[in-house]
């Protein structure tokens, strides 16, 4: 609980310009979980003509880092040293929303869980992100 209260003070003011590409959206905070929605483009397109997976890591790298720095109150920010990602399912373009999981907000170290879903909601990947806090 102590985490849902802190994740609720969200701002979008730091969010970049993979983000803006992404229109990446922050909708609410359910249950410890922050929720946002995102739209690829054609041009986050593979061969096969569906998001390409690194499009997919980004987009994941981008809520999930958004997350830790509401956690540790937009003083910190992640400076990432790990990403680890499962991709489950084809995502078709369009639009997805993704579910980011605070693991651990420290003083040396930050670890947030994000899951992508389709427009069926299915899962799509799952991105594990740790990270080095640094003042911002």
């Amino acid at each position: 609980m102590q985490n849902e209260e802190k994740l609720k003070k969200f701002s979008e003011e730091f969010f970049g310009k993979s983000m803006e590409f992404l229109s990446l959206k922050y909708v609410e905070t359910k249950e410890e979980e922050m929720v946002f929605t995102c739209h690829f483009k054609k041009e986050c397109s593979n061969p096969m003509g569906f998001v390409q997976g690194g499009m997919i890591t980004a987009a994941l790298d981008d809520a999930t880092s958004a997350a830790m720095i509401s956690g540790y109150e937009e003083k910190k920010a992640p400076m990432t040293t790990d990403l680890h990602v499962l991709f489950h399912r084809p995502l078709p373009i369009g639009s997805a929303t993704m579910k980011v999981k605070i693991i651990k907000l420290g003083r040396s170290s930050a670890t947030s869980e994000g899951r992508i879903y389709n427009a069926e909601e299915k899962l799509v990947a799952t991105l594990l992100h740790t990270a080095q806090p640094v003042d911002r």
